[in-house]
């Protein structure tokens, strides 16, 4: 089975901290984006919890971070890839390891 499951729940819960901590116009980061990605530095909208049932009446929720460029693009994207800031290609590395780790790595 790819990922870990305890550490993939731990980053969700972080990063729902997290997101409480960003205002509107706030600039963030999307720390898997490449360097040339335009969607890598971008302002932050709102935190969204998308909720839907499956067909057997299981809740599923989605949490998502809208942003912008502000030139009139909007977009949203997983909120544990979302960071304050600006910040450098290293820095996006370090962060970006362990959320890569706990979803697609074979432990």
């Amino acid at each position: 089975m790819a990922g870990n499951l305890e550490e993939r729940v731990r980053i969700l819960e972080e990063s729902k901290k997290r997101m409480k901590t960003i205002s509107f116009g706030d600039p963030v980061t999307n720390i898997c984006a490449g360097d040339g990605n335009p969607t890598k530095h971008s302002y932050f909208v709102a935190y969204k919890i998308n909720s839907r049932k499956n067909s057997y009446g299981i809740n599923h929720k989605e949490y998502l971070a809208r942003c912008t460029d502000k030139k009139g693009k909007f977009w949203e994207t997983g909120i544990d890839v979302i960071y304050p800031g600006h910040l450098s290609a290293g820095e996006c590395e370090k962060l970006w390891t362990p959320v890569w780790e706990a979803k697609y790595g074979g432990r």
